[in-house]
């Protein structure tokens, strides 16, 4: 995912289309002849207003609706990066994370 794109992206929930907030695990500088540009390749996606978090896994950012997120290969993928990052998120996405963490039961 490119750095840049939190600059156009929204929360996707829906009643909400807040401004986000990144935190990278893990990125890459690629060069150009012209430039360097910063892709993300894990990373934690925050909605202030709403409390929602979406992964960045392998460069792209999971953005679903939630019902989309809570079973199958997304459940199982999220909550794979919960497990993988959880020395670095906040408590109250790995215990009551919207739509799920990794306590909940939901």
């Amino acid at each position: 995912m490119k750095q840049w794109l939190m600059e156009i992206l929204a929360c996707p929930a829906e009643n909400c289309g807040n401004k986000l907030n990144l935190d990278v695990f893990t990125s890459h500088v690629v060069k150009t002849n012209t430039e360097e540009v910063k892709e993300i390749d894990e990373a934690l996606i925050v909605c202030p207003k709403c409390g929602r978090w979406y992964p960045v896994i392998e460069g792209i950012a999971c953005m679903l609706p939630d019902h989309l997120r809570m079973s199958g290969k997304q459940r199982v993928e999220e909550t794979k990066f919960l497990q993988r990052w959880k020395d670095k998120l906040d408590s109250s996405i790995l215990n009551e994370g919207k739509p799920f963490g990794l306590t909940s039961t939901s």
